[in-house]
């Protein structure tokens, strides 16, 4: 039987933490066996909610970056001997009863990696700028990859633990373009899923603040993750034609 592990990374989000935790679903099968928060310095009581709740969470200490949140959150997914895992904001954007949804393909064999895609799904409320924003680097990275998606930032994906032990995610910042690129290049299977996506009820993104902040730093991160990639496929061809030759 899979072991699932959701992954929850969390800024001050003690309004909503909750609430999230509370409607994963478990019962479907196989089960959640773990829901791990990982607190990227938080200020609140998002932390003490989040345990409260049920789940297992993660201290990085002080404020941190989207991108060290979920590298910490596979390392810990991975440590608790995870089939499966879970990534979810802890916004409530995202409804965690979709989870079964996300997961399935992984358990039919089709993918891989599985994004749940805002844009085939239904989206309540979206900033026009994101939207642009979400639209444009998608088509970038479908350009890149030659893989038709589109939604590359979504938040709520799954991925196998071959998927996550294989992942050199090397920004600071975001993970989302990064993933794809690294999954891609690595020959991973990768599937959408229609997924809803609710208007933000309390607050304002913790985690990325500001679009044009997010815009330059993804950009640069596409740019690098992309060249890294493109050398470490030139490498493994190369081997290859050592190893037959």
């Amino acid at each position: 039987m899979e072991k699932i592990c959701v992954i929850i990374p969390a800024c001050n989000e003690e309004k909503t933490i909750g609430q999230v935790i509370s409607q994963i679903p478990n019962h479907f099968s196989p089960s959640i066996s773990k829901i791990v928060v990982v607190d990227a310095g938080t200020t609140d009581n998002t932390a003490a909610v989040a345990q409260a709740s049920g789940a297992k969470v993660l201290n990085l200490g002080s404020r941190r970056g989207l991108a060290e949140a979920f590298r910490a959150g596979l390392k810990e997914a991975l440590k608790e001997s995870a089939d499966i895992i879970v990534t979810i904001d802890a916004d409530g954007q995202y409804s965690p009863k979709d989870v079964p949804r996300i997961v399935a393909p992984i358990l039919t064999g089709e993918a891989n990696v599985v994004l749940g895609s805002r844009f085939n799904g239904g989206i309540e409320d979206m900033p026009i700028s994101k939207k642009l924003g979400n639209i444009f680097f998608t088509l970038i990275i479908r350009i890149l990859t030659k893989v038709p998606l589109t939604d590359s930032q979504t938040g709520f994906r799954a991925m196998t633990s071959n998927v996550a032990r294989n992942l050199d995610i090397k920004s600071d910042y975001t993970y989302t373009q990064e993933m794809i690129l690294n999954t891609a290049f690595m020959g991973f299977r990768i599937k959408e899923e229609p997924i809803f996506f609710a208007k933000r009820r309390h607050g304002e993104s913790r985690l990325i603040p500001h679009p044009l902040i997010y815009a330059l730093r993804a950009t640069k991160t596409i740019i690098k993750s992309y060249m890294r990639n493109l050398l470490k496929a030139k490498r493994r061809k190369n081997n290859y034609l050592c190893l037959s030759s």
